[in-house]
């Protein structure tokens, strides 16, 4: 006899063994990454800061040799200046082409307040583009002189390059020249070829602005850069160097390389030899998962489970079963028949359902019992037998699902019992609700035929004669029909048949609900608008409900005004839409009273005291029935909008126009 005992696996243990196993190797090759990693970053952070550092010691330099060799061009052009006084014009032009020889950003040169070109220089500028040039600089370099203020002026901005100019005032004031710089000149004359072919030079402005770009090899990698402030006779610039070197790389180092390769190496042994034994120790733990999986699947089932040999005797019960019967499982596994939860009376009967389901006659769609628990309380259960077969496949017993159905039996015989109470209170709330909506749209009718009988009445007492008695007896028995209509359409609503329809024009209907709610907007005082659109258009509908509903939204907006409110209006609008007729129904009362305007819409809901919540009801069942839906809005101005429209009656009212005008 063998026990399904549940199994536990030792996962503290599994875990402490693959710890102990991979534990070291990615320890070590955790540290000998983070190495490799450190050696790598300082090296390429010592690398950066040393290009860096030289960097910003080439662009100090270069901003003291432009500072050197410009301000030599000042000095030299100061003492054109005072020299202008003593020497002929000459003599000056011979000192002005040797100065720019030796200083190649110096283009032009000018004399005198009117700034008169005292030589051309190298052919920069024609005779056009110098007086160009004259007349760009002539009012800064003239305020320097009435200021006598030496000094750079500028940058002036000309056919797309830069350029500063030079002012330089006699020792008494008597004399003043102005020599032009270009910048871009300054910079490739006063940089030397190899600081050009290393970086990319730019001078700007002191807010930022591009003067003047000096790109030799290639632009700037803009990993190095470096910007410096430059003084220039008074003038601030900005000197920014960009370096065309990149940034170091990974592997510009051969220890790193090798570093790296004996990394991976490692890295790909450790790899094997982890998928290997991971692999084992996953199937062990899979096992053992497995084990604990099915054996808590079973033990947490609220379905009992019972296993029986072929011999007929139990070998497993799960808790459920145990806690079905009241009996444990050293009380029922392996012990002969008769079993303790058996009902003493019926033994014999339940030694042949036994044998039955042995010799599997069992009927697969499973069979009710009844079980005696330990405390002697009988169990209905449903029993659904299953054969079992072990790893080979061979049929060693019989797998039981025992259901307690207890409750679901005692809740059938409820159930069938309520079932019969409320198809009978069903019934009677059918009938109330029927005679409620009958009751309901008969008032119109009904108070209409009143107020012709009391018309009658008068009529007698002032001798009317017998054509009045016709009409007035016509337009009763027009009501009564009305009224024999009206319960039959509240029949075929209630009952859910399809309304009965005719051709109707729309102005005849607008009339005919007119005369039916003049009296309600007499009575409160309300002025009734009419704005209808297409009066002569057909409608194919069920002429009754649509009168009753829109009679009714007529009168509940009628209804709708608070005592206080003196100016009472209500507005009906018909008007045919691309496949729709619609009619709307406007007040401007005190607005809607209910948050969800669905409800308002939901049978025995209404607003009134002595409202009986039946009538907008009514009226959504009208408009659903014409295959069309009523809403209900609120106006911003105040009051409210019900909206209600007929797609079925524009539709149907088509197709009959064209088969008539076919025939």
């Amino acid at each position: 006899m063998q026990l399904f005992a549940p199994y536990e696996p030792n996962l503290k243990k599994i875990k402490r063994r693959q710890a102990m196993r991979f534990g070291m190797p990615v320890l070590v090759f955790s540290l000998l990454m983070a190495l490799l990693v450190a050696a790598v970053y300082y090296a390429q952070q010592d690398e950066r800061d040393q290009n860096q550092a030289k960097l910003i010691a080439d662009a100090l330099w270069a901003r003291q040799n432009i500072q050197f060799q410009v301000g030599g061009l000042i000095n030299s052009l100061q003492a054109l200046t005072n020299d202008s006084l003593i020497y002929p014009s000459a003599r000056l032009a011979a000192s002005l082409n040797q100065l720019s020889r030796s200083s190649g950003e110096l283009v032009a040169v000018f004399r005198g307040p009117e700034l008169e070109p005292i030589v051309k220089l190298e052919g920069n500028f024609d005779e056009f583009d110098l007086e160009a040039v004259r007349q760009l600089v002539l009012p800064a370099v003239s305020q320097r002189y009435e200021s006598r203020l030496d000094g750079l002026v500028g940058p002036f901005l000309f056919q797309g390059r830069h350029y500063v100019a030079n002012v330089s005032v006699g020792q008494r004031g008597e004399a003043v020249t102005a020599g032009l710089i270009d910048l871009d000149l300054m910079l490739e004359k006063e940089l030397p070829w190899w600081f050009a072919q290393d970086n990319q030079v730019e001078l700007l402005d002191a807010s930022g602005a591009i003067l003047s770009r000096l790109v030799k090899a290639s632009p700037g990698a803009g990993v190095y850069m470096h910007t410096t402030s430059l003084e220039l006779g008074g003038l601030q610039f900005q000197l920014r160097v960009n370096s065309i070197q990149e940034g170091p790389r990974l592997f510009n180092y051969g220890i790193t390389g090798a570093l790296a390769f004996l990394l991976l190496l490692l890295l790909l042994s450790f790899i094997m030899l982890w998928r290997d034994s991971r692999r084992r120790l996953e199937i062990e733990a899979r096992l053992e998962e497995e084990k604990l999986f099915r054996q808590s699947m079973q033990d947490s089932m609220a379905v009992g489970l019972r296993v029986w040999d072929l011999q007929g005797f139990i070998r497993y019960v799960n808790p459920a079963f145990c806690n079905m019967v009241g009996y444990k499982p050293e009380e029922l596994i392996g012990i002969p028949q008769p079993l303790p939860y058996w009902p003493s009376k019926s033994a014999e009967e339940y030694k042949r359902l036994v044998a039955n389901v042995i010799s599997g006659n069992a009927p697969p769609e499973g069979f009710e019992t009844i079980y005696q628990h330990k405390n002697g309380k009988l169990i209905d259960v449903l029993i659904v037998e299953a054969p079992l077969k072990d790893v080979r496949g061979v049929h060693t017993g019989w797998m039981s699902s025992v259901i307690d159905i207890t409750d679901r039996k005692r809740s059938e015989s409820l159930i069938a019992e309520q079932r019969e109470k409320l198809q009978a209170a069903s019934r009677f709330a059918l009938v109330g609700e029927v005679a409620s909506n009958i009751a309901h749209e008969l008032n119109q009718p009904l108070a209409t035929m009143v107020s012709y009988a009391q018309a009658g009445m008068n009529l007698s007492q002032r001798g009317a004669s017998l054509e009045m008695y016709g009409q007035l007896f016509e337009k009763l028995r027009d009501q009564a029909q009305r009224a024999g209509r009206v319960v039959g359409s509240v029949q075929n609503l209630v009952r859910k048949r399809k309304p009965t329809r005719e051709n109707v024009r729309v102005a005849e209907l607008i009339d005919s609900i007119q005369f039916m709610v003049n009296s309600t907007a007499m009575l409160h005082q309300v002025r009734l608008h009419f704005d209808i659109a297409a009066p002569d258009f057909v409608l194919y509908i069920d002429r009754i409900m649509v009168e009753q509903a829109l009679v009714n939204l007529v009168k509940n907006a009628s209804e709708a005004f608070t005592a206080s409110q003196r100016i009472r209006n209500v507005w009906i609008r018909a008007r045919q839409l691309e496949n729709s007729f619609e009619f709307s129904v406007r007040d401007d009362g005190p607005g809607l009273s209910l948050n969800n305007t669905e409800k308002m819409f939901e049978a025995l809901v209404s607003t009134k005291p002595d409202g009986l919540g039946l009538g907008l009801s009514l009226c959504r069942s009208v408009a659903e029935s014409h295959g069309g839906r009523l809403k209900a809005e609120a106006v911003p101005t105040g009051g409210t909008c019900f909206t209600m429209d007929l797609p079925m009656a524009v539709k149907e009212s088509m197709e009959g126009e064209q088969s008539v005008g076919a025939n």
